[in-house]
């Protein structure tokens, strides 16, 4: 009877010693799950597009169809940046051409340093589009270090929009050394002209606007 009562009372001391119980069981596989819902919770925030940050710009503030009216910028579901730029009319692959002088770009101008001051240097990434002929255009990506001419980086697929109003650029935001925070702005040269004049800036007052990268 001694033997016994000692098993019985061994039995549910190797209980709370051993195996997890029921309980412990259910309690476990409740945050496995919780766990899991957490992990695809943020791995959807991550996918997701971003918010779009726009920026208007006056009209009729420079002459010919690249005059800016708005710029956007967001991130898209396969993790590319994806910008569009609307011009107050239509614009062609020709229109960027010139038959003389420089040729006609539109330019995202972006600031990746964290302590970059707009103000006081020049951008150091310009994501352009410009024609490669009267009907194609192409879009890069360029780096700018001090005063030499921009070194391209890489290709930026560029399209014009249905109603020719817009161009669709979109690029990687490795191609910009993927930093946390990025300042933009934006501006379009009229083609064959070097003039201030000929030069749309957005936003208009020079500044630049900010956007967090992912």
């Amino acid at each position: 009877m001694r033997a016994g009562h000692r098993h019985r009372r061994g039995g549910p001391d190797r209980a709370r010693s051993g195996a997890p119980t029921r309980a412990r069981r259910r309690l476990l596989a409740g945050g496995g799950l919780a766990a899991a819902v957490v992990s695809l919770t943020v791995a959807a925030a991550l996918a997701a597009p971003s918010k779009p940050l726009s920026i208007a710009d006056t009209t009729s503030d420079t002459s010919g169809p690249l005059d800016i009216q708005r710029v956007q910028l967001s991130r898209v579901k396969d993790g590319r940046l994806r910008a569009r730029l609307t011009f107050v009319a239509k614009i062609t692959p020709k229109t960027l051409l010139a038959p003389g002088g420089p040729p006609g770009s539109a330019c995202l101008r972006i600031w990746t340093a964290p302590d970059a001051d707009p103000a006081a240097i020049r951008p150091d990434r310009l994501v352009c589009v410009s024609a490669r002929s009267e009907d194609e255009i192409r879009g890069g990506v360029y780096q700018q270090i001090g005063p030499a001419l921009p070194k391209r980086l890489t290709d930026a697929a560029a399209k014009v929009t249905p109603s020719g109003r817009s161009l669709i650029v979109r690029f990687s935001q490795s191609s910009l050394g993927r930093p946390r925070l990025i300042r933009i702005a934006a501006e379009s040269t009229r083609p064959g002209c070097e003039r201030v004049s000929c030069v749309d800036v957005a936003p208009n007052d020079g500044s630049t606007r900010r956007f967090r990268l992912r």
